[in-house]
């Protein structure tokens, strides 16, 4: 009977490696499932495992910055297509075969092609994509598992296609609002060490040479154009280091993490529209999970787990260890304070009140969507007039800078 060395989720999450002795694997698959296991992986001991040097020279093709080439807008065709695919009544396995035929992108073309190889070996599709937590994470996961235990999976797999495509316009929107000022805040800066670079060191030459008597502020910025002169590299390498360290920090330090968070909430403007952004997030997510019939805990689990925001990830972390405790998620939310605003937490008490929680929850996240759009418009409003009083300021200092000593100029010609 030969061994297999299994690695597998347990219904409680706890990810576990061990070997196991089976007459095939067909019959160690069903036997995990029928336990309720979410198979990441089987290998049959004594097998070669080491990878070729094609497989190799393959996976370098593959690396990217972000663990995985395949974006939200691939998954959301995927979704989408393959939903549409088996609501017309094809088979899955047939639906996946010719998406993975028109699939352009190599990474995900491969998996798809891994995917079609385990459900063949009688895996559920739910378990072979939880395999790849860089493509399908754990929301995509376990709401594909309730549909395939609950029916409906072509309805589903749409939803997710639409959930994913709203989250990607939030994303969407959020940028918009900050890449102008962004633009305009970076030429303001590289036109300003333009000038300090090359064109104050010759009016300061001039000025010597003239014995003219520099003000004061004709003094600093030309101090300051000198010390970026010398040390312009030096200046440029630590500020690069500077944000890689930050980036590092943020990533790895969860106090630093806290902190940053708590700074973006807070930042003037663009804040509320931030903040705003997380709770659409969060609505939706948590309305799609409960309506897919997910419990509540885990739904709030998953929804905590897709909000990139510390102060909001440790609030849900409290929110749902009261419900443990017997509290309701409204009263829950209240006891947060401010973080949740009073028209989500009176939406969830009535939800809870009439059995309508995931209406309740879409319902807010469509009203907060709009609401982000009116923010958007709103905030490019008020940006732009601050973005040119702003250029109209540097562009006096450097003008006041570079020509106020003209006026004494004359005089320091006089005495050739």
């Amino acid at each position: 009977m030969p061994e297999y060395r299994v690695t597998y989720f347990e219904p409680s999450g706890k990810k576990i490696r061990q070997n196991i002795f089976a007459v095939n694997r067909e019959e160690l698959v069903s036997m995990l499932r029928d336990k309720d296991k979410t198979i990441l992986d089987i290998h049959e001991k004594g097998a070669s495992s080491k990878p070729s040097l094609i497989d190799f020279i393959k996976s370098l093709n593959r690396i990217n910055i972000s663990g995985t080439s395949v974006d939200a807008t691939t998954l959301i065709m995927f979704s989408r297509q393959l939903g549409s695919m088996i609501s017309a009544g094809l088979p899955i396995m047939q639906s996946l075969e010719t998406l993975t035929r028109d699939e352009k992108n190599q990474e995900f073309r491969e998996i798809l092609g891994k995917v079609i190889d385990d459900i063949r070996g009688g895996v559920a599709f739910s378990d072979s994509i939880a395999k790849y937590p860089k493509v399908f994470n754990r929301l995509f996961v376990n709401m594909i598992k309730s549909a395939e235990a609950s029916g409906g999976l072509d309805v589903t797999l749409i939803s997710i296609s639409e959930y994913m495509e709203r989250l990607k316009d939030i994303s969407d929107k959020i940028k918009s609002a900050t890449r102008y000022p962004l633009f305009v805040f970076s030429f303001i800066i590289l036109a300003t060490l333009g000038v300090m670079l090359f064109v104050i060191p010759k009016f300061k030459t001039i000025y010597s040479d003239m014995g003219a008597k520099l003000p004061p502020i004709t003094l600093m910025i030309m101090s300051v154009a000198e010390f970026m002169r010398k040390n312009f590299f030096f200046v440029l390498i630590l500020i690069i280091a500077l944000v890689i360290l930050m980036k590092y920090l943020i990533r790895t330090n969860e106090a630093v993490r806290f902190y940053y968070h708590k700074f973006l909430l807070k930042f003037p403007n663009l804040g509320p529209i931030y903040q705003m952004g997380i709770l659409v997030n969060f609505s939706k997510t948590f309305g799609l999970l409960m309506t897919a019939g997910i419990n509540i805990l885990e739904s709030l689990e998953l929804s905590r787990n897709i909000i990139n925001n510390e102060i909001y990830r440790r609030s849900l972390d409290r929110v749902r260890k009261k419900i443990q405790q017997g509290y309701t998620i409204y009263a829950s939310m209240q006891e947060e304070g401010p973080i949740y605003p009073s028209i989500l937490v009176q939406m969830v008490g009535t939800g809870e009140e009439t059995g309508s929680l995931d209406d309740m929850l879409l319902k807010f996240n469509q009203f907060y969507d709009n609401e982000i759009n009116k923010k958007v418009d709103r905030i490019s409003q008020i940006i732009e007039p601050m973005l040119i009083i702003f250029m109209a300021v540097v562009v006096l200092i450097l003008t006041l800078a570079i020509y106020m000593p003209i006026f004494s100029l004359g005089k320091a010609m006089q005495g050739y």
